[in-house]
């Protein structure tokens, strides 16, 4: 009785690692059609950097809100 009460075991951690698996890949799936549906982009800007140049969203914002 005991060896399939191991098995048993065995089967539930395994069942349980698979399903903590799969909602890691939906979740990342999730947050790439997210992202990909919202056209948002992930920039980073390093100050001081001359690759940045404001674009017409910044213009929006006043001054003394902007670094």
């Amino acid at each position: 009785m005991e060896l399939s009460g191991d098995g048993l075991q065995l089967v539930g951690f395994l069942v349980v690692t698979a399903m903590v698996l799969a909602s890691l890949v939906a979740g990342a799936i999730g947050i790439t059609v997210f992202l990909y549906m919202t056209d948002r982009k992930i920039v980073i800007i390093k100050k001081g950097s001359y690759f940045h140049e404001p674009g017409p969203e910044s213009r929006k914002v006043p001054a003394e809100v902007q670094f």
